[in-house]
């Protein structure tokens, strides 16, 4: 089950203080690392799930390749249909969507997965590598814990991000669960006057149990990166993971 309402986290609050975070110069650079770390050329069919408002897929489609999108939210497919990119959208819960052996890469980006308990992410994490034809990949950027925990201690625990817009704020206050292994975020937003609270909640993973659980998923190879493909190291600001059918 999820922790949090989903619909009220990533509604359009969120579009509209990412919006100044998710820049094109951004995204392009990441549409790149994941063309880049998948090997991908003109021509392959790649799910991109969640895909959200289309950011990567867009630019996946852009580069040639035959790209699905995935969203459960109704407002960002909207967005993401309001582009020209030829990206085939599906309204599904990431949770219910399956597919058997149709793509060559499954992307999943921007600390999108971890989102529910660990039996339900475990499930989704087979249910891509059947998506895969054999030798398929799938890529996950992710929260580096270590770099994380680094941070959280150093605040004293609670770290506090504050993202303006105009004279809108969002406020997020983060905290660590140690038995479950979640970050959790109190979400504080001003936006025209009007004050919000919401909270959400993300699984954390260490390296050697991700790659453990997608080992059990059918996976057969496990290769980690930080945020622009180095090598992944205890202070690389993302983890991004990339496993082999």
């Amino acid at each position: 089950m999820s922790r949090f309402d989903f619909d009220e986290v990533f509604g359009d609050d969120y579009l509209h203080f990412y919006d100044v975070l998710l820049t094109d110069e951004r995204t392009d650079q990441e549409a790149e690392l994941v063309m880049r770390l998948l090997h991908l050329d003109k021509g392959d069919r790649v799910l991109d799930i969640p895909c959200g408002h289309g950011r990567i897929a867009r630019r996946l489609a852009r580069a040639g390749c035959r790209v699905v999108g995935v969203d459960n939210n109704p407002r960002f497919l909207e967005v993401a249909m309001g582009h020209p990119e030829p990206v085939k959208y599906v309204q599904a819960d990431m949770q219910e969507f399956s597919a058997n052996a149709e793509f060559d890469a499954v992307v999943n980006w921007f600390t999108s997965f971890g989102y529910f308990d660990d039996a339900t992410d475990r499930a989704i994490l087979a249910g891509w590598r059947r998506a895969l034809k054999a030798g398929g990949k799938l890529i996950i950027d992710h929260q580096n814990p270590q770099r994380l925990l680094a941070v959280l201690a150093a605040a004293g625990g609670e770290a506090t991000i504050l993202t303006e817009r105009g004279d809108d704020l969002m406020i997020d206050r983060t905290t660590f669960d140690v038995a479950t292994a979640r970050s959790n975020t109190e979400r504080i937003t001003v936006r025209d006057g009007q004050l919000k609270r919401y909270h959400f909640s993300v699984r954390t993973f260490a390296l050697t149990e991700l790659r453990e659980w997608l080992l059990a998923a059918g996976f057969t190879s496990v290769t980690a990166y930080g945020n622009d493909g180095e090598p992944f190291t205890l202070t690389s600001r993302r983890m991004v993971v990339v496993a082999q059918a």
